[in-house]
């Protein structure tokens, strides 16, 4: 960009007496030069004013002999006409911008060079992959729910029960899901009355205990069965009253 020019021309325009010369027409200045231009003649500051209204306009003084000196610039750019009287003066105000300058991106007239950009469906996108995320997210939760939900674990341990180790198995099982559903300490012997269990169940997890202890008794093959579906029933009935109560 050339530099910018803080020129002060000085136009001299005689009311009455004087006629431009078709150079001074031809004169040519650049945006934001200060032109001062003095004037003599019957005429008064708001004319002049008036006259320099598509201007800006820094100052506009009368001296001696009632001479005006005015001065002004032009941030536009073209060819410019001032009319004082019967007098006209004609001004061309050039660009401080070279043509390289001015057109910086030609090469963007030329169709084969734009580029169109896709309006990509961006909200759709993000609305997607937050759904996705959700699910996800509920998978997850469902399946951490499912992996601590104590029915489930009891579900899980009791199925593995076998004639081998039956008589700690179903006792360990049970009780945990006891503790895990109330809080307590059953699985550290502490055998504590609960609304959801009768006094015989009670009994049926000591005399589980008594199993334990005495491996030299001799269970007879139905035992296990019963024992273990004796558990399930106690689990069902609590977890059947716990819903219940809700």
């Amino acid at each position: 960009m050339k530099k910018i020019k803080r020129v002060v021309v000085f136009i001299f325009m005689f009311f009455s007496i004087l006629s431009f010369s078709e150079e001074m027409k031809k004169t040519e200045y650049y945006v934001g030069d200060k032109i001062v231009l003095q004037i003599s003649g019957d005429i008064n500051n708001e004319e002049i004013k008036e006259s320099l209204k598509d201007f800006k306009i820094f100052s506009s003084e009368k001296g001696k002999d009632n001479i005006y000196t005015v001065t002004f610039t032009s941030y536009s750019i073209g060819d410019k006409e001032i009319v004082l009287g019967d007098k006209k003066l004609k001004l061309r105000i050039a660009s401080t911008l070279s043509d390289q300058e001015a057109e910086p991106y030609k090469e963007l007239a030329n169709q084969e060079n734009n580029y169109d950009e896709k309006d990509y469906p961006y909200l759709a996108i993000f609305l997607a992959m937050s759904g996705v995320i959700a699910i996800l997210l509920s998978i997850l939760l469902y399946i951490f729910d499912r992996l601590n939900n104590p029915y489930v674990i009891f579900k899980k341990g009791i199925s593995k029960v076998n004639e081998e180790n039956w008589t700690e198995k179903i006792s360990l099982e049970l009780r945990r899901y006891i503790d895990n559903v109330y809080n307590t300490n059953f699985l550290g012997g502490d055998y504590k009355a609960i609304s959801s269990l009768k006094d015989d169940d009670i009994d049926f997890i000591q005399n589980m205990d008594y199993l334990k202890f005495n491996p030299n008794i001799v269970y007879s093959d139905d035992e296990c069965a019963e024992y273990k579906k004796k558990a399930v029933e106690i689990v069902e009935r609590v977890r059947k009253e716990r819903k219940n109560s809700v």
